[in-house]
């Protein structure tokens, strides 16, 4: 007896091509035509885009971060329709409240930041100027506009509070230059 023939033909890959066989049908997933294989893209470098300048008039650095401060807290204030959605209602009664706590026993709540329409209408530009900082840039922008020190900012996230000051010096002068249209900043 002779070898034993292998039906198919040899593909480049190593693999064995069969050809028709009887009692073996040809499925789409064996016909060359198609990619069995994963197609992936490289991982895109992130953009840091900021906007362009609409606004004729350069604003001050003293200014810019007086504007996004305001632009903050603004956005705390504006009321979130979405928000009426996530209420989560009990079948439970109301909390019967101690007599000490029903009569204002505690210190009362600082007043709440109240938008002028001025700071409703510019609340988004003042903000668009920041979207492009990194993460940790925004946050300490977002931090100091509560109001914070320096020195709890730093106690946040771990650096010191020269640290702090100068990532929030840096994370404003970048707004500003993006406020003005510089082409030097990380916005342009």
């Amino acid at each position: 007896m002779g070898r034993k023939r292998k039906l198919g033909r040899r593909e480049p890959n190593g693999r064995v091509h069969r050809s028709h066989e009887p009692g073996r049908a040809v499925l789409d997933e064996d016909k060359l035509s198609w990619v069995t294989g994963s197609f992936h893209l490289p991982k895109q470098k992130r953009a840091h885009k900021g906007p362009v300048a609409t606004e004729t008039a350069m604003c001050s650095i003293i200014e810019c971060e007086e504007r996004i401060m305001r632009a903050m807290r603004t956005l705390r204030a504006m009321p979130d329709k979405e928000r009426r959605f996530f209420v989560l209602k009990s079948g439970m009664p109301a909390h019967v409240q101690e007599q000490i706590d029903a009569y204002a026993a505690v210190d009362a709540r600082p007043p709440r930041f109240a938008p002028t329409p001025f700071d409703v209408g510019d609340y988004l530009t003042a903000l668009s100027w920041a979207r492009h900082l990194p993460r940790n840039q925004w946050r300490i922008l977002w931090w100091r506009s509560f109001g914070l020190s320096f020195g709890q900012i730093a106690a946040y996230i771990g650096r010191s509070d020269e640290t702090a000051r100068r990532n929030f010096k840096e994370a404003i002068i970048d707004a500003w230059t993006a406020a003005n249209g510089y082409a030097g900043s990380r916005a342009a």
